[in-house]
């Protein structure tokens, strides 16, 4: 797994004078973009529009003799050890699983100190959830998807007893990173504690022994190594936020290629498989469109969801292009993602952190590739 050290800020020249903004995901471990499309054992969604790899489905191309081999049938899974890292910059705690607890204080009637186990014996089971960083740029790595080993914290919370006043909760983690969400968001039946991933307990770069899951929220607002949830009728500025950051920090509605790779070249009548994924915030991603020729014409892709709460889960999308009677030369791919409430990206150009800064990004991803005459 290749590290990279990302710099805790970034100097922005404005008017002759230098600010400083710092970045979000901080240091951060990624993998580099993979041609591979690995699968995992998750089934495809119902949702419209979808396809397998025996129908192409909605309008993605006119029918052809063969599919190219390579196109998506499942919702892939990240493996753990090529599922990004971030942290602030201060290491990863090393806690010890025998004397680790989690302490639920504030408005509460009963303040709450669980050990690991006690925690464990709340488990609700397991469920796929993907997870996204704020300062993801277009095209960029830092999402993945797995399926977690989760514990409602509606259920803590109910046990605690919080007090009427309450507004937020506040999480703080054993390295010092601090955030809130709305009292609503904590108590939303799918906001959960986890404590394993993809199988395994949480890898110590994900958490270990406990992380947050929000629905719909920047991984920034689901800090890792948790050691305190306190209950606040106050508003509370957390430490990315303190920065500048968005404190809602919803999920924007988004979409990257994965292939065909950039610059990769084509011969003329060949079926072009053009396949990648997208993600949004808790309404899902309803459509996903592509085009072939920068953005003059759209296309509708086949979309594949996982089966439980896909608006939760990246969709992973493809479309062949049929190139039979295209003249030669360069080609500009795009793709472009619909969420439920209709917001459609769009825009290419790229300002602070990627277009990032300071809410996330819903810019277009775009790729070049060429096409070759027959030899």
């Amino acid at each position: 797994m290749k590290r990279l050290d990302r710099r805790a800020f970034l100097r922005v020249s404005a008017g002759g004078a230098a600010a400083l903004v710092l970045a979000a995901c901080g240091r951060q471990t990624t993998q580099p973009p993979s041609s591979a499309l690995p699968t995992s054992t998750a089934s495809t969604a119902a949702r419209p529009p979808t396809a397998t790899a025996e129908s192409m489905g909605g309008n993605a191309v006119a029918p052809t003799p063969t599919l190219p081999d390579g196109v998506p049938t499942e919702v892939r899974i990240t493996p753990n050890d090529e599922f990004y890292e971030v942290d602030i910059g201060r290491g990863q705690p090393k806690i010890d699983p025998d004397t680790y607890r989690l302490r639920i204080t504030g408005l509460v009637e009963r303040e709450l100190e669980l050990s690991l186990d006690e925690l464990r014996r709340r488990s609700a089971g397991a469920h796929m959830r993907t997870m996204e960083c704020i300062s993801n740029p277009v095209g960029g790595n830092l999402i993945g998807n797995a399926v977690w080993e989760v514990i409602p914290l509606r259920e803590l919370l109910e046990e605690a007893g919080v007090k009427p006043g309450a507004v937020e909760i506040i999480t703080r983690a054993a390295d010092g990173f601090h955030t809130s969400v709305p009292l609503d968001t904590a108590l939303d039946p799918l906001a959960y504690l986890a404590i394993s991933m993809n199988g395994e307990p949480l890898p110590r770069g994900h958490g270990f022994p406990v992380r947050c899951l929000w629905p719909g929220r920047y991984g920034m607002k689901q800090p890792k190594w948790l050691v305190e949830i306190e209950v606040t009728d106050q508003p509370h500025t957390g430490y990315w936020e303190q920065q500048g950051w968005s404190n809602d920090a919803f999920i924007k509605v988004n979409s990257q290629i994965e292939l065909p790779g950039d610059q990769e070249r084509f011969t003329v009548g060949e079926q072009v498989l053009i396949s990648g994924r997208a993600f949004a915030g808790r309404s899902g991603v309803q459509r996903v469109e592509v085009s072939t020729d920068n953005g003059e014409t759209w296309h509708d892709a086949n979309l594949v969801q996982a089966p439980e709460h896909p608006e939760l889960v990246w969709t992973i999308w493809w479309y062949v292009w049929d190139t039979r009677g295209m003249p030669t030369g360069r080609y500009v791919l795009k793709a472009r993602a619909t969420d439920g409430e209709g917001n459609t990206q769009e825009g290419t150009r790229s300002g602070l952190f990627g277009d990032t800064f300071p809410d996330g990004t819903s810019l277009i991803h775009a790729r070049a590739i060429f096409l070759d005459e027959t030899s």
